[in-house]
C-alpha cells in the first residue's frame, strides 16, 4: 500500500486517472500471471484459465453417457492412477458440482487418496497441480485453483502416509467434460480420465438419506437388519453403502435391501490387492461417504452421517423430519446461522446388563443401559445441509461452500433433544472401560418403538434369514 501511495503521489492532478488505469492493467496482468481468477478478487463469475487446449483427431471419442457406463461403482471398485515419479494419486470418483451456493461457476469434484506431501509440496499454491479437461472433441488443461480438501486424517499405504481428499477442477464455460485427469505437468501426454458423474436433479427432494463409511470386517447381519428396519422407522428413504470387505451373509443382507431400493449399493475396492497394512481400511472410510453426499446431493434436503453401530435418536420426537424441523425452527427463531446439526456420542455398551426377555437379535432393545453422554466434539455425528458442504469427514463436515462461510458450520445439539446413540463393546483399556461404567444409568426411550421394531425385524429375517425373531 506504501508503494501504492507514492506512485500515485508522483501523478500530477490531471494525470492521476492514466495512474488508476496503468495500476488496473498491472494488477490484471500480475494476476494471470499466478493464475488466480478474478472471482476471487471481485466476486463475479470468471471462467478458468486456459493453459493448453488439444485437439483430438480422428471421427471422436464416445459419448459421455457411454463413457461414464463404462466404469460402474455397483460392479467395480475402481480407483484410478494418477501417479506421477514425483507423487501418488488415486481417484475413486468424480462429480459435476453447480450448487448455486457455491456463488461461482460450475466445478469438478475429486474424490482421492494421495500422498500427504502433495499438500505440502503445494505451499498454498494449487495452481502447481493441473486439470486435464476431457471433452468429446478436444483436452483442455487448466491450473487447479483450490488447495486439495482434507476428509480424513490419512494412514499409511504401503509404508508411505497417504491421506484422503477432494481435489476440484475449474470448468470452462460451465461445460460437463466427459472425463477429468490431475498432473503437474505442463504439457500432460492424458488422454482419459476418470468419469465425470453429474448428480441427479429430481423434480422433488426425497427427506433423508443415511451416508455410511466404507463397510468392512466382521459386520452382523442381524445387527444390519434391526438397523435397516430402524432406518425406516425414523423417516430414512435411502442408504448408500459401500462394501471394501464384508462376509457373503452381510452382503446378501445388502443385496436384500439394495433389490427394494432402500440401499444404494455399491463397491469400493483396496487400492493395493497386496495391502501390507491389516488397518488400511481407515483410507477408504470417508472416501465412501463423500462419494455418497456428492451423489445424492439433490436428492435429498439432509444427509444423516452415521455408523452401522449407531443411529442419532430423537428424545423428543418421534422422527427425524420432526426433529430436524424443530431445530431448523430454533435457528429461525433465535436467527442462529448454523447450517449443519452434530449429535453428542452416548455408550450403549454391549458389556452391560441386557433385558434377557429381548430376542438376540434385537441389539437395540435388548441393552438399555448406558454411561454418561461422552463430550462435546467427541465421536459426534451429523445431519447436514447437502447444499452446504464441501468436504465431510465421518464426525463433521470439514468445510462448506461460499455461501455458508458466514455461517457456524455445525451447531452441537442439546443432548436432552437428540442423541447418537452407540453400540458396542468397550474399546478403552481394561482400568478405562471400568471407570467409565461406573456411572451406569438405564434407558428406556428405544421402547417406544418395540412392537413396530421387533414386528418389522421378523418379517424381515423370514425373508432373508429364514426364520424369525
Amino acid at each position: 500500500m506504501g508503494a501504492l501511495k507514492h506512485v500515485l503521489d508522483g501523478c500530477s492532478n490531471h494525470s492521476k486517472k492514466v495512474c488508476f488505469l496503468f495500476l488496473a492493467v498491472v494488477v490484471v496482468v500480475v494476476l494471470a500471471l499466478l493464475h488466480i481468477p478474478l472471482s476471487r478478487m471481485t466476486g463475479k463469475l470468471e471462467e478458468a484459465v486456459v493453459l493448453l487446449r488439444r485437439q483430438k483427431k480422428g471421427p471422436g471419442a464416445i459419448s459421455s453417457e457411454e463413457f461414464r457406463s463404462t466404469i460402474d461403482h455397483r460392479v467395480y471398485g475402481t480407483w484410478y492412477n494418477f501417479s506421477t515419479v514425483r507423487f501418488r494419486l488415486y481417484a475413486y470418483s468424480a462429480f459435476f458440482d453447480d450448487r448455486p451456493s457455491l456463488l461461482s461457476s460450475p466445478v469438478i469434484r475429486i474424490i482421492a487418496v494421495s500422498d500427504e506431501d502433495i499438500e505440502k509440496g503445494m505451499k498454498g499454491n494449487a495452481t502447481l497441480a493441473r486439470c486435464v479437461l476431457h471433452h468429446k472433441k478436444e483436452d483442455v488443461v487448466v491450473p487447479m485453483e483450490e488447495m486439495p480438501k482434507p476428509i480424513g486424517n490419512g494412514w499409511s499405504l504401503n509404508g508411505k502416509k497417504a491421506k484422503e481428499y477432494i481435489y476440484t477442477c475449474p470448468t470452462v464455460n460451465g461445460v460437463v467434460p466427459v472425463s477429468v485427469s490431475i498432473t503437474t505437468e505442463r504439457n500432460p501426454s492424458l488422454t482419459s480420465g476418470i468419469p465425470v458423474i453429474v448428480p441427479d436433479k429430481p423434480e422433488t427432494k426425497r427427506d433423508f438419506c443415511v451416508c455410511v463409511q466404507a463397510a468392512y470386517g466382521t459386520l452382523d447381519p442381524y445387527r444390519i437388519i434391526e438397523w435397516m428396519e430402524l432406518q425406516k422407522i425414523l423417516g430414512v428413504s435411502l442408504v448408500g453403502v459401500y462394501i471394501l470387505d464384508a462376509p457373503d451373509v452381510v452382503q446378501k443382507v445388502f443385496r436384500h435391501y439394495s433389490d427394494e431400493n432402500f440401499v444404494d449399493l455399491r463397491k469400493i475396492d483396496y487400492i493395493f490387492s497386496n495391502k501390507t497394512n491389516y488397518a488400511e481400511y481407515w483410507l477408504y472410510l470417508t472416501p465412501a461417504i463423500n462419494d455418497c453426499i456428492y451423489r445424492h446431493m439433490y436428492d435429498f434436503k439432509r444427509i444423516v452421517v452415521i455408523d452401522f453401530d449407531e443411529f442419532i435418536m430423537p428424545r423428543k420426537h418421534q422422527n427425524l423430519s420432526e426433529l430436524v424441523s424443530y431445530l431448523d425452527q430454533m435457528v429461525l427463531e433465535k436467527k442462529s446461522l448454523h447450517v449443519n446439526y452434530d449429535f453428542r456420542n452416548n455408550y450403549f455398551f454391549l458389556d452391560l446388563a441386557a433385558d434377557e426377555k429381548m430376542s438376540r437379535y434385537l441389539t437395540f432393545l435388548r441393552f438399555r443401559h448406558k454411561v454418561e453422554v461422552s463430550g462435546p466434539g467427541y465421536s459426534v455425528k451429523s445431519i447436514i445441509n447437502p447444499q452446504s458442504c464441501t468436504n465431510m469427514h465421518n464426525h463433521f463436515c470439514w468445510g462448506v461452500t461460499p455461501n455458508y462461510t458466514t455461517r457456524g458450520y455445525s451447531k452441537s445439539i442439546d443432548p436432552e433433544i437428540g442423541l447418537n446413540q452407540h453400540y458396542k463393546k468397550c474399546h478403552f483399556r481394561q482400568e478405562g472401560c471400568k471407570d467409565i461404567m461406573k456411572n451406569v444409568f438405564q434407558d428406556d426411550i428405544m421402547m417406544r418403538f418395540k412392537d413396530v421394531l421387533t414386528r418389522n425385524v421378523n418379517e424381515r429375517l423370514k425373508k432373508v434369514m429364514g426364520h424369525q425373531v
